[in-house]
This record gives structure tokens, C-alpha cells and sequence, in this order.
């Protein structure tokens, strides 16, 4: 767990610059698990992020996990600036050899800061949350496509969405949404959505990310952990 949890990068790597605001977390379900997130500059101007869940538990998820977030960051910090060509050619080679038969759910973007441009794609993930100042949060609809290693030579499309200064994206894996409590109910979108809103809007992304998690903590009251849970925060402050 704790060589895992020392591949994630951690907030201050990216800290300094008055243009964002990030937070992130990762709860393993055992004591490894198959989440992701990951966050990185590919240059002064452009931040690279991506959240994903690998199918199954334990060791074999954690090590596709690995390799998934591996091959990402290899693509992006090689001169690749479209997103949707980064997760086509990470899933064309992780699919390559996957004899467990695994797929990795996946949400990645690329955030220009000095304009609040987001490119992303989705791979058959979860859709995250857009916070903006003053109205209810909405959930980010896309094309998007099937999770890695389903269909090997998909197409993933690249999708735009323009934040604006103050702006705060949310992004889950399904360890949120379907956080059971002890009669089995789930947590859902319409309960994450309104924990969302009770957050403040001044809130930085670091507290944002504790709250939520706070918030399915109180949710699942005790009961056991049904899945892994990851969540990352990224609030654009303007240029």
C-alpha cells in the first residue's frame, strides 16, 4: 500500500501556480487497490490530469493500474497535446497483452491555464462534477467511449468544455456514487451532487476533496468498504 500510494503524485508537485487549485485523495477498498489519478505539467501553459478505475481488487488491479497511468504520462510528456490520441494509444497498448482480461475506466484532460480550456476524454468513467459560483452542480455529459481494453482500436474522441475563472471540476470514481451503506442503499449522484452544493464555494480544492470524503464516510456510517475511492478536485482561478 504504501509503494502505491508513493507512485500518486502529491498536490505540492504542482503548487505555486496562482492560475489553479488541486486536490487529491485515493482510499484502496483492501490494502492495495485498482484507482488511479494522476497530474502533471506537460508545460508552463498546459496541465495534464487523469482519474481511472481498474476492474477487480487487490494486486493484479494495482499493477494494470500502474501501467495504465504509466503509458498516459509516457504519451503526454513525449509532445502528444491531444488527449483523445493519448488514451487511444494507451489503450492500443495495454490491450496488447492482458491475459487477466482486465479494462480500465478512465477520465483524462488536458486544462490550458491561461485560457480555462479543458480538453478531455472519457473512457467509459464515471462523469465528473462541474462547480461554478452561484448554480447547482452539473454533471460533465460526453460522446466518450467504452473503458480501455474493450475495444482495441476504438477511436476516442476528444471533447472540449470551457471553465471559467472559479470554476471547480470534480472528479470521482465510482467509489463514491455507489458507497453503501449497512441496508445496502448507495450513496448515488443525486446525494454527491448535494454534498457538493452544501460545500462552500470559497472552499479550495484540497477541502473539497476531504469533505466529500468525509461526507461518504458519514453515508456508509461503519459498513465496509465496497470499492476503492479516489477523487480529485482542480479549480481554475483564471489567467
Amino acid at each position: 500500500r504504501r509503494i502505491q500510494t508513493g507512485m500518486l503524485p502529491s498536490a505540492a508537485s504542482v503548487a505555486g501556480d496562482n492560475r489553479f487549485d488541486l486536490g487529491a485523495m485515493m482510499v484502496p477498498a483492501r490494502q492495495i487497490g485498482g484507482d488511479l489519478y494522476d497530474f502533471f505539467k506537460i508545460d508552463s501553459h498546459h496541465l495534464f490530469f487523469a482519474v481511472g478505475d481498474v476492474s477487480g481488487k487487490g494486486v493484479p488491479a494495482a499493477l494494470f493500474m500502474a501501467l495504465g497511468k504509466s503509458l498516459c504520462k509516457s504519451y503526454a510528456l513525449r509532445g502528444e497535446t491531444d488527449v483523445g490520441a493519448i488514451i487511444n494509444r494507451a489503450n492500443a497498448e495495454i490491450s496488447r497483452d492482458n491475459p487477466e482480461m482486465l479494462f480500465i475506466t478512465m477520465f483524462a484532460g488536458i486544462l490550458n491555464l491561461d485560457t480555462g480550456e479543458l480538453q478531455f476524454c472519457n473512457a467509459g468513467h464515471d462523469a465528473p462534477f462541474v462547480l461554478r459560483n452561484g448554480a447547482a452542480p452539473e454533471s460533465v455529459v460526453s460522446v466518450g467511449g467504452p473503458p480501455l481494453c474493450v475495444v482495441e482500436d476504438f477511436a476516442y474522441p476528444t471533447e472540449m468544455l470551457q471553465l471559467h475563472p472559479g470554476d471547480l471540476l470534480c472528479v470521482t470514481t465510482d467509489g463514491v456514487a455507489e458507497a453503501m451503506d449497512g441496508s445496502g442503499a448507495l450513496l448515488g449522484v443525486g446525494r454527491t451532487k448535494r454534498i457538493l452544493t452544501a460545500i462552500s464555494p470559497e472552499a479550495d480544492a484540497k477541502t473539497v476533496v476531504d469533505e466529500l470524503y468525509a461526507a461518504v464516510g458519514r453515508f456508509v456510517a461503519g459498513a465496509e468498504a465496497s470499492d476503492d475511492l479516489t477523487v480529485l478536485a482542480i479549480r481554475w482561478s483564471g489567467p
